[in-house]
Order: structure tokens, then C-alpha cells, then sequence
């Protein structure tokens, strides 16, 4: 029985863990944090078909002169940051192109219907069901000007066939009626789901792999080196041999393979969550995008989870609470928040490749060594899929959807 070792035991990770025990292999992974405790766990908790819009698309080259020069919740950045990474900055722009943002588009609504597919098998299997809510995300648009500006996002759901419904001022007050706030057009994905604790997900997840025969090692990895057709995984006090490994580290992945002589195109996009209570329960089931307030909330009963936009930064840079504080107060006009669940907001970092699309596939310039990472925002919604993939590619078999914008050799590594 091939031996793969998996290094982080994020969503991704622990995913392709399923997905490769569930194929027979004997599957570790490695992490020196529990199973879903960093990145993971700060998402906003959306499955969804439907995150088919990239950051870097031709609006944004519109929208820069106001990123840069005026504060607001959805956009923070280091000047030091983006100085120091001005090459990923420039890069990451020159993707900003038409044609690049509908390839992206093609190509992550093939495997985020694939990720939602085998999400819901898995959820089923692990008896996840009440820690799932319908329908999962909702966008809400507060002034005529910013859903005109969506109907640019709105084409492009409807060339690759997304489902969706548009919900008029009127409608989202009969549908939400506990929303304080007026809005003036929603967006509604019927077909989205809602997950009410992505750690619990990402436990019941890993239980199942440890259930299933899967080892874990709470361990730093600290190098892996290639030794007579094997890898060699170096931990704290000693080493292990493996046949294959896959990296799936996230934020760190860059650091981590630098190692190995690869130079990734990886930045990180920081975002924060806090969690409130309320002054009564919430009737809401999806997750919510505030698109004029650039931020996500979602409410379950008495406790509400919101979560801020991006934050360019160095990912060990301190904390800056400035930005959500600032979503809090914008919160408060639509929820009637009570007291704070968490003494400080939490801080993580989603990992950000310059094209915008994770890198899943084969490493160029190794043997037997595979990469998943890269998932920027949308990672609980790609992870599932992105395993059931690269499972495939590792036993040679041609995958479901094109995995040719996804391959590592798409960048000069």
C-alpha cells in the first residue's frame, strides 16, 4: 500500500486526506496545530457553486485609485507590504484581463459544483447535517448604484449557468425580517449552504480519517528531503518515510517549499472575524455579504459571527483591530448586537497565488511530490473538490473537470 503524508491539516488538507484513505491509501498528516484551528477557521462558513468572481478582474483596475487612497471596511494594506512585494502586486494586477477572469470563472464553477457535490456525501457520512444550514449565502445590496455595478458579476454567473435569484427591497424584508437595515436588492444562492461551525465541520471531518485508518502527527515539519526514491519527512525528534507527499499549507506554503528551490507566487490576503451576541434570536439562515460594507455576518439564534474584508499585510504583522472594529459599528445599523463573545478578533491569513486560482497538481521539479494550496477566500467552498483531483492525478486517472489553469507548471516555480 503506497505511504502519503500530508503537511497541513487545514480544510484542504484534511479533504484530500479523506478523499485518498477513502481510495485505500495508508494517508498521514502532519500539522503542529489541531486539524482546522488556523486559516480554516475564520472563514465565513459558505459552500457555495457560485464564488465565480476573482479578485483581480478588470473592475478592480477602475476601483484602484479609491483602494488606495481611500479607508474603507473591504480593503486595508500595508504601504510597507506592498512595497516589499511589489513584483507580486504587479503581477497580480497584469491578471486584472477580461479574458483571464472568465477562463477563472469556466474553471472555478466546475470545481466548486464538484467540491459541493462531494461535500454533502461527506457531510452525510460524518452525520454533519445539524451543523448545516439552507439556503447559505445571500448578497444584499444597500443603494441602486453598488447592484449596478454587481450586474458586471451577474453575467458572469449567468454564462456559466450559476443559479440564483434577485429579491427586491420587499422580499428580503418577508424573507429576513429580523434585518434592521433596508436594502435595496438581494442576491440569493438557493443552491449554497451554510455551515454553522467550519471547526466542527473540520473535526467531524478528521474524525472520520482517523476513524477510517488515517495517522496524525502533531508535529512541526520541519523539512522534507528526497533520499533514495523516498521522501523524508523531518519532525521534532525524528523522521519518517513516505512514498509521496503533498503540501497543502496554506499561507506558509511559500516559506515552506523555498526549501525545495520553489518560488511561489503566494501572498496572503488577512482577514478578521469577532462574534457578538444579540439582544434576541436571529431568524437568518444564510450568510450574509454586505456588499457596501465589505463585510460577512452570519447568525445563529443569539451569537453572530462577522467577518471584515482583506488586509494586505505581512502575515506575522500585529494585529490591526481598526478594520473590523469599523465593520462592528457598520453591524450594529442591521443586527441589534448585545456583548462580545470573543475578547479580541480573531486574525488569519488566506493564501493568495497571483492568478488568483489555487495551485493543485504535480510539483515540476520533483518526483512523487504534489501541491494543494493557494485557495485564497473560497477554500471551504474548492476543498473538497480540489481532493477528489488531485486523488485522481496521483492515481493517474483523468479528472471530472480541467485541471490545466489549476497545474503548477503554469508559473516558472
Amino acid at each position: 500500500m503506497k505511504k502519503i503524508v500530508i503537511i497541513g491539516a487545514g480544510i484542504v488538507g484534511i479533504c484530500t486526506a479523506v478523499e485518498l484513505i477513502n481510495r485505500g491509501f495508508s494517508v498521514t498528516v502532519i500539522d503542529p496545530h489541531e486539524p482546522g484551528s488556523q486559516t480554516s477557521y475564520g472563514n465565513a462558513g459558505v459552500l457555495t457553486d457560485t464564488s465565480l468572481m476573482i479578485i483581480n478582474n478588470p473592475q478592480l483596475l477602475k476601483s484602484l485609485f479609491s483602494l488606495i487612497f481611500k479607508k474603507n471596511t473591504s480593503f486595508r494594506y500595508s504601504k510597507l507590504f506592498v512595497f516589499s512585494r511589489l513584483s507580486w502586486v504587479i503581477n497580480f494586477l497584469m491578471f486584472s484581463k477580461r479574458k483571464h477572469m472568465e477562463i477563472a470563472a469556466k474553471v472555478l464553477r466546475e470545481l466548486q459544483v464538484l467540491s459541493l457535490k462531494t461535500h454533502k456525501k461527506l457531510i452525510n457520512k460524518t452525520k454533519s447535517n445539524n451543523n448545516i444550514v439552507s439556503p447559505g449565502w445571500l448578497k444584499v445590496f444597500k443603494t441602486p448604484l453598488s447592484f449596478e455595478k454587481y450586474t458586471y458579476e451577474l453575467n458572469i454567473l449567468d454564462k456559466n449557468k450559476a443559479e440564483y435569484t434577485v429579491l427586491n427591497t420587499a422580499e428580503i424584508k418577508k424573507l429576513f425580517p429580523d434585518l434592521q437595515f433596508k436594502y435595496y436588492k438581494g442576491v440569493l444562492f438557493k443552491n449554497s449552504l451554510r455551515v454553522k461551525s467550519p471547526i466542527e465541520l473540520s473535526r467531524t471531518y478528521f474524525k472520520n480519517f482517523i476513524k477510517s485508518g488515517g495517522n496524525f502527527y502533531k508535529e512541526i515539519c520541519k523539512d522534507i528531503k528526497f533520499i533514495n526514491g523516498n521522501w523524508t519527512v523531518f519532525l521534532d525528534k525524528n523522521k519518517k518515510i513516505f512514498d509521496e507527499v503533498i503540501i497543502c499549507t496554506g499561507p506558509w506554503s511559500k516559506d515552506f517549499l523555498s526549501n525545495l528551490g520553489y518560488k511561489i507566487p503566494l501572498a496572503w490576503e488577512r482577514g478578521y472575524h469577532h462574534q457578538f451576541s444579540t439582544k434576541k434570536d436571529i431568524d437568518i439562515s444564510p450568510a450574509i455579504h454586505d456588499v457596501d460594507g465589505g463585510f460577512v455576518f452570519s447568525c445563529n439564534k443569539n451569537k453572530v459571527r462577522i467577518t471584515s474584508g482583506v488586509e494586505l499585510n505581512f502575515r506575522k504583522a500585529a494585529s490591526n483591530d481598526e478594520q473590523i472594529n469599523d465593520v462592528v459599528k457598520k453591524l450594529k445599523t442591521i443586527l441589534p448586537l448585545k456583548n462580545k463573545l470573543t475578547k479580541t478578533p480573531w486574525l488569519g491569513s488566506r493564501p493568495t497565488i497571483a492568478d488568483s486560482l489555487p495551485i493543485i497538481g504535480k510539483a515540476p521539479k520533483h518526483k512523487n511530490l504534489w501541491f494543494n494550496f493557494g485557495h485564497n477566500h473560497i477554500g471551504l467552498s474548492t476543498s473538497a473538490g480540489s481532493g477528489v483531483v488531485l486523488a485522481d492525478m496521483i492515481q493517474n486517472k483523468k479528472t471530472s473537470i480541467n485541471i490545466d489553469p489549476f497545474l503548477p507548471n503554469r508559473f516558472i516555480l
